[in-house]
């Protein structure tokens, strides 16, 4: 005789691969957390957040212009 309840193996093994997936992007998640947490706490220094803002945000002075250079095969990353 089976007996078949709201729990079965094919149930189990989902709900183990999904918290696998789920544990893997906590991972991911804790190590963005910390780079952005360690980019904030270097921003406290003003030439930092300048040449932060310069490089990664394209910021720039009125008096000034900016280029920038792309391979063919890579995309420019503008957020």
């Amino acid at each position: 005789m089976l007996f078949l309840d709201d729990v079965d193996a094919v149930k189990i093994y989902r709900l183990e691969s999904k918290l696998n997936k789920l544990k893997q992007e906590k991972v991911e998640i804790s190590k963005k957390y910390e780079e952005t947490k360690n980019i904030l706490n270097q921003l406290d220094d003003p030439e930092a957040l300048e040449k932060y803002a310069r490089e990664k945000k394209f910021f720039k002075h009125d008096d000034e212009d900016i280029f920038i250079i792309v391979d063919k095969d890579e995309q420019p990353v503008l957020k």
